[in-house]
């Protein structure tokens, strides 16, 4: 079905081949969580994971279980029934945005995915020279895996730029996993093909209609990133 969004729809991005021929990873389920195999069969922690380990959701359960007139077990479900809507929403989403950074015709993923994307759309409009969509990469250096939205230019500047729903706009302090996930990103690409990112961008879209972006410096968050690597190797006690 095509997209019946607003006319301005701009099918020009510029795609910069890459003469870097990418290792395959794949992802596997291991005890029912989310890891990545690369051809050798070396296995890796998804980014996610690790960024977002020790996150505690108990205040947001109980708050959720209080609107609900629930209990705080029926919270938790609700809660984790919300992530998983949510996550849903953000794959139809990021298929849009992919599809149009790729100068192709747009469908339809319904109507919420369809508002959050004319919200982003003038925002995707300012990537630029762009080297991948939707990439998977792997760092062996950091044991960890996981899939970057745009590898692309940003301002002139080469940089890691995802996209992020939400239901409304959020306070800085709240999202630093995001800017370590990014970081994580900008590392990897560095790792395997000698170019460093210097910068993450971060791009919000909420469904009341906010829009942030946060456009950082990889440097400032690379000493987080490997100690949040740490911090989830001692709370798993993995190596």
């Amino acid at each position: 079905m095509a997209y019946m969004g607003s006319s301005d729809i701009k099918l020009t991005f510029n795609h910069i081949k890459s003469n870097f021929k990418w290792p395959k990873v794949k992802r596997k389920n291991i005890d029912h969580v989310r890891h990545y195999v690369d051809e050798e069969n070396n296995i890796y922690h998804s980014v996610t994971r690790v960024v977002n380990d020790g996150k505690d959701f108990s205040e947001w359960y109980e708050k959720l279980a209080k609107m609900n007139n629930c209990s705080l077990e029926a919270g938790e479900a609700i809660g984790n029934y919300v992530k998983i809507q949510a996550g849903v929403n953000g794959t139809r989403v990021h298929k849009m945005c992919e599809s149009y950074l790729n100068n192709e015709i747009l469908a339809s993923e319904g109507l919420l995915a369809d508002a959050h994307f004319e919200n982003l759309k003038h925002r995707l409009n300012k990537i630029d020279n762009i080297r991948h969509l939707e990439i998977q990469m792997f760092s062996p250096r950091m044991g960890l895996a996981g899939t970057a939205d745009v590898i692309g230019e940003w301002g002139g500047k080469l940089s890691v730029i995802d996209f992020k729903t939400t239901k409304k706009s959020k306070p800085e302090e709240w999202i630093e996993s995001y800017f370590l996930q990014s970081t994580a990103y900008a590392l990897m690409y560095e790792e395997n093909t000698g170019t460093p990112i210097h910068q993450i961008v971060i791009v919000f879209t909420g469904e009341d209609g906010s829009q942030d972006t946060y456009i950082k410096k990889t440097a400032d968050y690379t000493d987080a990133l490997y100690d949040k690597i740490e911090e989830f190797k001692s709370n798993t006690d993995v190596n």
